[in-house]
């Protein structure tokens, strides 16, 4: 008698933001923006405005900080910028002085929803590839993820979505409906690249923006952080 046809386990595409959602840097990333500002723009740090980071790419960071120090886009300056804040960056996140951590219970839920067949794990990010690299390989987490979107791709971050999700499918092998994809952030920002695809976004609170604040902007779901590995679990089912 033939073995029965048996269909493919149907996974839940879940794409995790880093910046609030996964880690507190407690600043390194903007503190290693201003060197490289003063180090290739030739501007003082003391000179630009507050940097606005919540949500935002690095595409578009570094646009408007050329734009801030009144310096033309230059492709070779703008490599040369980003060469200069992925070393600093690497060096801030790697000093004696640095006190940024995990937030609470990310470990926990990615070694549970890594582990777990019914889930792929990717990145939905405004870091550029190599930054996102630098940060996650500082607390040993880069292996959970396959891949994703990243600040490299787009300038616009709801047109990094759609790039996470191809990239996984063709990682994988699998094909993900909206109905599949999970956004996991911490800004309106990632609420919105969530509906931008039509996704399903938890929300957490561990950044700048508030649980009040946040279900404003009606995501799916709400959490105050990410401590209840199972709780947080059966949201992604």
């Amino acid at each position: 008698m033939p073995a029965p046809f048996l269909l493919p386990m149907k996974r839940k595409l879940l794409l995790f933001d880093i910046d609030g959602t996964l880690m507190d840097t407690r600043g390194a990333g903007a503190a290693a923006l201003y060197d490289a500002a003063e180090a290739v723009l030739q501007v003082r740090r003391e000179e630009l405005p507050p940097l606005d980071l919540a949500g935002a790419t690095d595409a578009g960071v570094f646009k408007k900080l050329f734009g801030d120090a009144g310096c033309p886009l230059d492709p070779d300056r703008v490599t040369a910028f980003q060469e200069a804040y992925l070393e600093r960056l690497r060096v801030r996140l790697h000093h004696d002085a640095f006190i940024g951590c995990l937030l609470p219970g990310v470990v926990e839920l990615l070694e549970s929803t890594s582990g777990d067949e019914r889930f792929v794990m990717g990145l939905l990010t405004g870091n550029v590839r190599r930054g996102a690299e630098i940060k996650l390989g500082r607390f040993d987490i880069a292996r959970h993820f396959i891949d994703g979107g990243f600040g490299d791709d787009a300038e616009h971050r709801n047109d990094i979505g759609p790039i996470a999700v191809r990239r996984l499918s063709q990682a994988t092998g699998r094909s993900f409906t909206r109905q599949d994809v999970v956004v996991i952030g911490d800004t309106p920002k990632d609420i919105a690249c969530a509906e931008a695809i039509g996704a399903r976004c938890i929300a957490v609170a561990t950044g700048r923006f508030s649980a009040a604040e946040l279900r404003l902007h009606s995501p799916a779901t709400v959490v105050d952080d990410l401590a209840d590995t199972e709780a947080v679990m059966r949201l992604f089912e």
